[in-house]
């Protein structure tokens, strides 16, 4: 059944709904990167936007993966595919995702921040201020908010989708 269900799927993404927006914490490729990524990564990022923008986890998370299966150094698409699995409560899966995308970018804040809210939805607000010390030295505004989440134990305050 999961089998089946991937594979559904996966013909949903690549029917692909093109990118009809982005939301405040999607990651976006910079426009040098974008000139030499693989064109059909580039798509099926596009589309995993488009299904998270319409909270269709299990859709973005499917296209992300095959951005990911064709360029499989595309950090913004394995950080949005963690934001996915998050949504979706499969907490390993985003940390995996979000520790793929520290190892290709250290210095890409989104996934710290992310990863944060990942151990605070896990009770772990420990590794959760870990985190937020990464983060305060790359983006200070983003480690601003996410303190108050870290405070107020809400990993989702001041997330929106």
């Amino acid at each position: 059944m999961k089998m089946f269900t991937y594979a559904l799927a996966s013909s949903l993404v690549m029917l692909g709904l093109g990118a009809i927006g982005v939301s405040a914490h999607d990651a976006e490729p910079s426009s040098s990167q974008t000139s030499q990524m693989n064109p059909q990564a580039k798509t099926f990022f596009d589309q995993g936007q488009a299904y998270s923008k319409k909270k269709s986890w299990a859709l973005a998370i499917a296209a992300y993966q095959q951005a990911v299966r064709i360029e499989p150094k595309f950090a913004e698409a394995w950080n949005n595919m963690g934001y996915c699995y998050r949504k979706v409560k499969q907490f390993d899966k985003a940390l995996d995702a979000y520790t793929q995308a520290t190892n290709l970018k250290p210095d890409f804040a989104y996934p710290h921040e992310y990863m944060a809210r990942t151990y605070l939805a896990m009770g772990n607000k420990n590794s959760a201020m870990r985190e937020y010390e990464i983060l305060k030295r790359l983006d200070a505004k983003m480690a601003a908010e996410l303190f108050k989440a870290i405070e107020a134990n809400d990993p989702d305050l001041g997330d929106e989708d």
